[in-house]
């Protein structure tokens, strides 16, 4: 995927420099007003990139993560080799200097880092991003041709990570599944009622038959919008209410699940079979702001049962996001939507690598998650 950024007087002047450069196929990913008054549109076409002449890396930052991304401002001086004098025997000499070692010099003369490098590595440490995963985003980050962090830090993104943000195929269900209390019957009134909204049929099933109140719940949401809420209690159910031609009209097939233990064995096979039973795609839910090896594990027994996506919830209230990339990189699963508000009329926001570059490079203390996410188009 080839990333830039498009600045003109105005919208329409922008986006005429994004199709003659990148063509009708480029996918607007963001825009927004400069204080300039001009505009910025952000775009990406998928396909290769010519492949360069030659490279261009800035050798002293980006060749060696653990020596050359920086520099010291002067060279340590070597200490002459202490002279043991014509009388000390060779043998003796060896003995020595293998068993007792001077402590090495330390330098503290301070270390001039590149501002690029300096908040690439901030940034890291401040979401938590664990430093194997951090190092691979960073060297790639660093050996962009760019000066824009941003846009290199996207890069990078780009790279080591996968996006897949359609809704859901037709006649093929997308079910959500994950732990408890994370924002699953949020997540699927929000998918339905942006489906409504364009006109789009969508269907809702749910299984969540064991939680107190959580039907009531999902039907609070449905007879606003006028849609009919399916209830299955076991595999067998699911299988039935899937098959009826009722509900295989072309439209959008949504199933909420109940939360699980993903250390249960037996709660972890009991959504596989309903997931086999509706011959749904199942998509992993998780909220923002948990512990990252905690969020690690939680994906990798979801990706177990088949989950190729990841949808992640409440980004409005954290500020680290470091679990979300482990999650992502440990179980494999493509990035698909971000809920950025507790508000159904809000709905959900596609995730694309210069969204999350900005996330993780935003001023932590200011509010608005969801200006750095462009709207989901549904």
């Amino acid at each position: 995927m080839r990333i830039k950024s498009f600045t003109g007087a105005n919208i329409v002047d922008a986006m005429n420099k994004v199709r003659l450069e990148l063509g009708e196929e480029a996918i607007i990913l963001a825009t927004q007003d400069l204080p300039s008054g001009e505009a910025q549109v952000t775009a990406a076409v998928e396909q290769e990139e010519p492949t360069p002449e030659k490279p261009v890396i800035k050798k002293e930052w980006a060749t060696d993560w653990d020596s050359d991304w920086k520099k010291e401002a002067k060279p340590a001086t070597k200490k002459p080799k202490p002279d043991f004098g014509s009388t000390q025997r060779p043998k003796e000499m060896a003995t020595t200097s293998s068993v007792i070692e001077k402590p090495k010099h330390v330098n503290n003369t301070p270390i001039q880092v590149t501002p690029q490098v300096k908040l690439l590595v901030q940034a890291m440490a401040y979401h938590g991003i664990p430093t194997l995963l951090a190092e691979r985003i960073c060297r790639s980050a660093l050996a962009a041709e760019t000066e824009d962090t941003t846009l290199a830090l996207a890069a990078a993104l780009d790279k080591h990570f996968q996006y897949s943000a359609h809704f859901s195929r037709k006649n093929v269900p997308l079910m959500l599944i994950g732990p408890p209390g994370i924002g699953k019957t949020m997540t699927i009134a929000k998918m339905a009622a942006s489906a409504r909204r364009e006109s789009r049929s969508v269907h809702i099933i749910t299984t969540d038959t064991s939680r107190a109140g959580a039907v009531l719940q999902l039907k609070a949401f449905t007879d606003i919008l006028g849609l009919k809420i399916w209830v299955a209690e076991n595999p067998e159910q699911l299988a039935n209410i899937v098959s009826k031609t009722e509900i295989n009209d072309g439209s959008h097939i949504l199933i909420d699940t109940g939360g699980i233990n993903v250390y249960d064995d037996a709660e972890l096979e009991n959504l596989a079979a309903l997931s086999i039973a509706a011959r749904a795609e199942p998509v992993a839910v998780l909220a923002a702001g948990t512990d990252s090896a905690e969020m690690s594990e939680t994906a990798d027994r979801l990706a177990s049962i088949g989950a190729n996506r990841l949808i992640i919830t409440r980004m409005d209230t954290t500020r680290r996001y470091g679990g979300v990339f482990t999650a992502a990189d440990s179980a494999k699963l493509s990035f698909s939507y971000a809920s950025v508000s507790p508000s159904v009329a809000t709905g959900l926001h596609v995730i694309n690598p210069v969204n999350l570059a900005r996330l993780i490079l935003r001023d932590p203390t200011q509010f608005g998650v969801s200006t750095e996410f462009s709207k989901a188009p549904k």
